[in-house]
């Protein structure tokens, strides 16, 4: 059983650690308890993995020069952070030693141990947020190198009323930030009506993946104007520099879930200095002036949906 020496104390490992090209240590999974003298106190990485929840072995990671990188724990355990104490089952950190991101909870989702039964043990916690104080059960929270949050990722089924620019908009998700507090960016929770450049469009992702809160379709500037948004409720008509118009629609596509039947896609908007782009996800964007783009209600062919639902795969 190798010992590694890291800034933190030493680690009793099991063989297969990792080094980085100056020799510092890039990951390594503890064998027995450990104690390691952290940033944020004395914590003890995981080094069990015999329930239905936690049922492997995560590796500790390291930046190069073995400051810490990624840390899992042993049992849930309160940490100081920028918000306050708050409990943590896997903490990140930056390069600087600061802490990153916090995972309250750190269970590996099985068929033994569903998403349900790791969300069942999921507490609301009271945190001072740029929002306001805010009682939510959390994913994770994502904090600068300077102690700002920079984004909270809420657990399926938790929405947020957040206070943003253009009125309240409940958030699914997560809500992210700029360093200065101001809204960076929502995943609206239900299809919500947005004003816009070019009018008032419904704003909604129905692609939007919880992973994290970081990044989300509803995107504004920090000085709280408009910088894009995810639609699927609406065609643009595009006036283009030949004067033709150009219509620009949602994409139709299978449903996932049922080959035969057809769900709309989503098309992405992003505003800036006049102009408007639009585009499908993997696709080149078209844009245009503000005043040259109008929006008008989209409504699926029946035809071609009827179509899709009567042909067979092999027409594909």
């Amino acid at each position: 059983m190798p010992t590694i020496i890291t800034p933190y104390g030493p680690v009793e490992a099991l063989p297969g650690a990792e080094f980085h090209p100056d020799g510092s240590v890039r990951s390594c999974i503890p064998a027995i308890a450990c104690p390691l003298n952290t940033p944020l106190g004395v914590l003890v990485p995981q080094f069990t993995a015999n329930t239905q929840r936690k049922r492997q072995l995560p590796a500790m990671l390291f930046h190069p020069g073995g400051r810490l990188r990624n840390l899992p724990l042993e049992e849930q355990t309160v940490v100081p952070t920028p918000l306050g104490p708050l409990p943590a089952e896997q903490v990140t950190f930056h390069e600087s030693g600061a802490l990153k991101r916090l995972f309250p909870l750190n269970g590996t989702l099985s068929g033994f141990w569903t998403q349900e039964d790791e969300a069942a043990m999921a507490v609301p916690l009271a945190l001072d947020t740029p929002l306001g104080p805010v009682e939510t059960a959390i994913i994770s929270l994502y904090f600068s190198g300077q102690g700002g949050l920079r984004s909270l990722t809420l657990w399926p089924g938790r929405t947020l009323e957040v206070p943003c620019p253009l009125g309240s908009v409940t958030a699914r998700i997560g809500v992210s930030f700029y360093d200065s507090g101001a809204i960076r960016s929502l995943e609206p929770a239900a299809p919500t009506d947005i004003p816009t450049p070019i009018g008032t469009l419904t704003a909604f992702d129905p692609d939007a993946v919880g992973v994290n809160g970081d990044t989300n379709s509803l995107r504004f500037r920090e000085n709280g104007s408009l910088l894009g948004l995810v639609t699927t409720a609406h065609a643009f008509d595009v006036v283009q520099e030949n004067g033709r118009v150009r219509r620009v629609e949602p994409p139709l596509r299978r449903d996932p879930c049922d080959g035969q039947r057809l769900e709309v896609g989503p098309l992405a908007l992003e505003f800036a200095g006049g102009r408007v782009w639009i585009g499908r996800a993997g696709q080149s964007r078209i844009s245009a002036a503000a005043t040259d783009v109008t929006a008008v209600p989209f409504h699926p062919p029946l035809p071609a949906m009827h179509r899709l639902c009567t042909m067979g795969a092999g027409a594909w």
